[in-house]
């Protein structure tokens, strides 16, 4: 019996004695490991979402969330990495199709495909697992594993601000034209070594300042801002953004964004349909409020701090 056999019957709520009985005949199965009884616990969970966010509609079809998202804590992701990791998205996902069509019963499943992602939360425990669902139509049927950077909040880079002005001692102006010699070019000698190539220096990204984000009263990162108007969010496919804050549900999309002037004046402009808050001071929407360096901007679960 496969493992992924046996999970849809741990869902189903089949004892584990009667599935190892039942797989002991077929043939010798051991019982199941930890790794299985965490991926049993993911499947359960998002299973609970897939269900309770069914639509049946009135033509006779029914559609379910086209993105689950699912959290671990930071030790659960450091143990499944690579290859692992890839395993199991992929047996949830398959898992998971065949439960949707079982749930939706006579029903005709509607939704063709959905994606599963597996993603940092610091704030769980060593077996805790969240699951968030999304709506939004995936490009594809197979599931959808993005890049991953260190921390599960991360910045993007999209517009990096200019290069750092060279050092002194660096001139940009073209090489004045080479000096004819009076004598002929020599002829190489056999086995001297060719002449060396320059390294090529790249120019480094200038970090404008700092920022501190926290959830629930510990650190969860401080990271380089390197664009002078930075996108504050939930984010999704569809409006990416700059700073990511995962595993709230009531942070929008697109919920704050942090200007920073040429005369190093901070500002930010609340866009979430939940509030974001300056000294417990709900800022208004579409509106720039000023803020300094230090002072706690609250968002949702979050809170925000600039360090310069």
């Amino acid at each position: 019996m496969s493992v992924l056999e046996k999970v849809r019957r741990w869902i189903d709520g089949e004892s584990a004695e009667l599935v190892l009985e039942k797989a002991a005949r077929d043939a010798q199965v051991k019982p199941r490991s930890s790794a299985e009884e965490f991926i049993v616990k993911i499947a359960k969970a998002v299973e609970e979402v897939m269900e309770r966010e069914m639509v049946p509609l009135p033509q006779g079809t029914t559609i379910i969330p086209t993105e689950y998202i699912i959290f671990l804590g930071e030790k659960d992701d450091s143990e499944w990495q690579g290859a692992k990791r890839r395993g199991l998205e992929q047996g949830l996902y398959h898992v998971l199709a065949e439960r949707a069509k079982e749930i939706a019963g006579k029903k005709k499943l509607e939704t063709k495909s959905f994606a599963v992602e597996l993603r940092v939360d610091g704030t769980l425990e060593e077996g805790e697992v969240r699951v968030q669902h999304g709506w939004e139509e995936t490009s594809s049927g197979k599931t959808s594993v993005l890049s991953r950077k260190g921390g599960g909040i991360t910045p993007k880079l999209d517009n990096p601000v200019p290069p750092q002005a060279p050092p002194p001692n660096f001139t940009s102006q073209p090489p004045a034209a080479p000096v004819q010699s009076q004598n002929p070019p020599s002829t190489p000698v056999a086995g001297a070594n060719p002449p060396e190539e320059l390294t090529a220096v790249s120019p480094r990204k200038q970090t404008l300042f700092f920022l501190e984000v926290w959830r629930s009263g510990i650190r969860q990162n401080v990271l380089p801002v390197y664009k002078n108007e930075t996108v504050v969010g939930r984010g999704s496919k569809s409006k990416p953004v700059d700073i990511a804050l995962p595993g709230d549900p009531e942070v929008s999309r697109r919920h704050l964004v942090v200007y920073l002037d040429q005369l190093g004046n901070y500002s930010v402009v609340n866009e979430g349909r939940n509030p974001a808050m300056i000294n417990n001071a709900e800022l208004p929407i579409g509106q720039a409020v000023s803020v300094t360096p230090g002072q706690p901007i609250m968002v949702c679960s979050y809170m925000l701090r600039i360090q310069p």
